[in-house]
């Protein structure tokens, strides 16, 4: 693995454990990037449940003249009623976010 891609890698990792909406949900167990394919396989305790639940997101990044978002074209879920009702909420849905400070700068020049 590459110093870039390591790089990328943990950029995403830092991104998902420090997300609002994940924190809301529950803790992140663990995080496994597979940068060449453009995914993130994270397990998530829930709150109020015993055992990790698997996600997987799909992204990509995107350079604008305002910086480098973070784009999340999808996400499933191991449990179908979660999964199921991800595809319900989100659809055709993107979910956009701009890297804060100097992880947007970095990123920009680097991917």
């Amino acid at each position: 693995m590459s110093l870039l891609s390591n790089f990328r890698d943990k950029a995403v990792e830092a991104f998902v454990k420090n997300h609002e909406l994940v924190k809301q949900f529950g803790d992140v167990q663990s995080v496994v990037i597979d940068s060449d394919k453009g995914t993130a396989d994270v397990s998530v305790l829930l709150h109020g449940e015993i055992f990790p639940i698997k996600f997987r997101g799909y992204y990509f990044f995107d350079d604008t003249d305002e910086g480098t978002n973070i784009v999340i074209r999808k996400i499933t879920c191991e449990r179908q009623w979660i999964d199921e009702a991800l595809d319900y909420w989100l659809g055709d849905t993107t979910l956009r976010y701009k890297l804060p400070g100097l992880a947007g700068g970095i990123a920009k020049i680097l991917f």
